[in-house]
């Protein structure tokens, strides 16, 4: 939302519904999932061997809720390396490097605490967007001193140069989840006469001029209506903002999009774009689960969610207690193997999720499934890659390509170079078990039940091989299906100003223009792109 540009009158469309309450309390992210906010996508089962032979672990929640998916995720404020941006102008974007997007993560950026080993320069405070840590939890502690034993130095890892330990950074405040709604809209409601909200109103086509090859708005329809189509149309363009799914999705409805696809289903194409092609993701595994020695009591007056009455009412009360506790515990780590090159650069990266010994749901294949919880009392260590080489793409549904669900084939670990470096990840990762952090800590480990793995040594090459390949999981982070790039590159769909390449008045503004996906959670960088396409909008309106 441009500030302080009441020249503007913005028209806000939102497929989803106003942001619930239940979203703002971050120990309940596991229920949001598969809720009345989350479009609940899946990937194909084309896209990995795990998705052939386990469909449900295959899911892409995307949210369908004012602020997105930034409403459902873990709330990790994970800005990446300074190389991935670097890497986004050398590919022919002016403008997007390090030293460039570093005022636009400051500025919307309202750090609430001292960071341990951190530089203030390199944060904001005073923005929209409030960041801060978890409460203390001695467990936390207790990793990071194990890998700091190991050799990792504690950093500041939103620096620009994460490799290392640290505690993880979150988009809330007080306690409560800051979504992108919450942070940016919800203040400004009310007090912008400009800004008009309409939810419930899913864009089903963007309406391109065939000739002048321009964007004039935009048809939608009314949620639990009649599906009638209503039009709106824009005085200056056209924003799409839908996320990595849905923004190269609304496109191709829009005959922007490549043409053999598109011509599948007799659309007929304006613009002939690689959008939904250079799908990227984040995937990763759950190597070891470390069991607490000391268990909390686990009550189930909330069966869903494990929690007991008095962790609500301490909520309500003043944001306090187990339920401030996000589903990522507050340790992160990013490790650098030995196939990254450049020093300082990270391909690995190690999460711990919460979760409860009496809610592992094994699948038929005997998978089990780890849901995140405040009132724990085991630790899921999961390792994801950062810089995966696999590319996938999104292909409209082929028997409804309006209102059905897009086809996500995100081709996971396909390239073998993935699995090879996510197994020296465990290799380095697995190290800290054997500290005297560690053997001194609350924690016994134990790896996961997996039918189909052999070995029971957690070092095996075979075993870790069969790990990645069996029981990975997606993360959550689709990007790049409307690659940002100069006109010279075949597969880019926007230009350096977010603009489609052949056509005037249309922009795209997600997590979607990523040429290369950044390496760490990307809620942060997206939000980064919406700080930078507003300047880009003002730029072109003053």
């Amino acid at each position: 939302m441009p500030r302080n540009f009441s020249l503007l009158q913005i028209l806000l469309l939102e497929a989803g519904e106003e942001e619930l309450k239940v979203a703002e309390v971050p120990g309940l992210m596991s229920v949001l999932s598969k809720s009345s906010i989350d479009y609940d996508y899946k990937l194909q089962p084309e896209s990995s061997e795990l998705c052939q032979n386990h469909p449900p672990a295959c899911t892409e929640p995307r949210g369908k809720v004012m602020g997105g998916t930034s409403t459902i995720n873990g709330q990790a404020y994970v800005r990446g390396s300074k190389h991935d941006y670097d890497n986004w102008e050398k590919l022919g974007n002016p403008g997007w490097g390090w030293s460039q997007v570093l005022p636009y993560f400051k500025k919307s950026e309202n750090l609430m605490q001292k960071i341990p080993s951190g530089d203030p320069a390199d944060h904001g405070t005073g923005g929209y967007l409030s960041v801060e840590f978890a409460d203390e939890d001695e467990n936390i502690n207790s990793i990071i001193d194990s890998f700091k034993e190991t050799g990792f130095k504690e950093v500041d890892y939103n620096s620009g140069n994460p490799s290392g330990v640290a505690k993880l950074q979150y988009t809330m405040k007080n306690g409560a989840r800051q979504s992108i709604n919450t942070a940016f809209i919800r203040p400004i409601r009310g007090q912008r006469e400009n800004l008009h909200v309409l939810t419930g109103a899913q864009a089903t086509r963007i309406i391109v001029d065939r000739d002048r090859k321009k964007a004039t708005g935009v048809e939608y329809v009314k949620a639990g209506g009649t599906k009638e189509t209503l039009k709106v149309f824009a005085k200056k363009e056209v924003i799409i903002s839908c996320g990595a799914i849905d923004s190269a999705k609304l496109l191709m409805l829009s005959r922007l999009g490549p043409e053999q696809e598109l011509s599948k289903h007799g659309i007929k194409v304006i613009k002939n774009l690689s959008v939904g092609r250079n799908l990227q993701e984040h995937a990763g595994t759950t190597l070891i689960v470390l069991s607490l020695k000391n268990k909390p009591p686990t009550a189930t007056s909330f069966q869903f969610a494990n929690l007991r009455k008095e962790d609500v009412n301490e909520w309500i009360a003043k944001n306090a207690g187990l339920l401030r506790q996000p589903g990522l515990l507050g340790a992160v780590s990013f490790l650098r193997t030995r196939f990254e090159k450049h020093p300082e650069v990270p391909d690995v990266q190690v999460h711990f999720l919460a979760t409860v010994d009496d809610n592992q749901v094994s699948g038929d294949d005997g998978k089990p499934t780890y849901q995140s919880f405040s009132n724990y009392n085991q630790i899921a260590m999961y390792l994801l890659l950062l810089n995966p080489k696999s590319r996938g793409w999104i292909e409209l549904n082929r028997t409804d390509p309006t209102f059905g669900k897009p086809l996500i084939y995100a081709n996971i670990f396909t390239d073998s170079r993935d699995v090879q470096t996510l197994k020296e990840g465990i290799r380095l990762a697995t190290r800290l078990i054997k500290t005297r952090s560690f053997k001194e800590s609350n924690f016994t480990s134990d790896k996961p039940p997996l039918l189909g793995c052999k070995s029971t040594i957690a070092d095996d090459n075979k075993f870790n091989e069969c790990l990645i390949k069996k029981y990975h999981m997606p993360i959550w982070h689709p990007s790049g299906t409307c690659k940002m790039g100069p006109k010279t590159d075949a597969n880019a769909v926007v230009d350096s100003n977010l603009k489609i390449h052949g056509i005037k008045s249309l922009r795209v503004i997600d997590a979607s223009i990523m040429p290369l996906i950044t390496r760490g959670n990307t809620n942060a960088p997206t939000i980064m792109i919406g700080e930078k396409g507003a300047d880009m909008i003002k730029s072109d309106y003053h």
